[in-house]
């Protein structure tokens, strides 16, 4: 059984930064495959042949089956780690964001349906994991802060102007009940 505690750790003792995502989707995977070297991993894989739905990350070792969303959602930051200069954009659409990983929730409950889901995330912005200031915003509904319950259906406030609910109109629902909870991956 995989323990994804453990490896994460051990990924951020290695990698306690990256510069995009996709760095991100590529150094996990490729601590997964030193990790469990038999088992089988694929990057943007296609659980359903025929939609336009890609995995980051699908890892398959004998009956046990592992779905990874990844998200590295940022903030503005200029920084040197080991004589390397990661230089991070400040996304500021937490609002579009927030609804993304929802969206990724429900993504994975359709491939895991009955089993117990673990989905991650990594950010160095805090308006991900705090509670918010304002209890109005227009994202209210799809907040991930720390110890939240996740679960039943989400969606924009109804003043959410277009530009915001362009392809991410429709109401999401969360079959399961996640617990959010935030853990450090380093401190750079």
């Amino acid at each position: 059984m995989l323990q994804l505690a453990e490896l994460l750790e051990q990924l951020s003792e290695e990698r306690p930064i990256f510069h995009s995502e996709a760095v991100f989707q590529h150094a996990l995977a490729w601590k997964l495959h030193e990790t469990v070297p038999e088992a089988g991993i694929r990057l943007k894989y296609r659980p359903f042949p025929g939609e336009r739905f890609y995995l980051d990350i699908w890892m398959a070792n004998g009956d046990h089956q592992y779905a990874f969303e990844l998200k590295y959602l940022t903030r503005l930051l200029d920084f040197k780690v080991r004589q390397e200069r990661f230089q991070l954009k400040n996304q500021a659409t937490q609002d579009i964001s927030r609804h993304d990983v929802v969206q990724d929730i429900v993504r994975l409950e359709r491939i895991v349906a009955s089993r117990p889901l673990i989905t991650g995330y990594l950010t160095n912005d805090s308006a991900y994991w705090k509670e918010s200031l304002r209890p109005d915003t227009i994202d209210a509904a799809l907040r991930i802060r720390e110890g939240r319950s996740l679960s039943g259906e989400v969606n924009w406030a109804v003043n959410a102007g277009p530009g915001t609910t362009k392809g991410r109109a429709v109401p999401l629902r969360v079959a399961g009940d996640y617990d959010l909870t935030w853990v450090d991956y380093s401190r750079v």
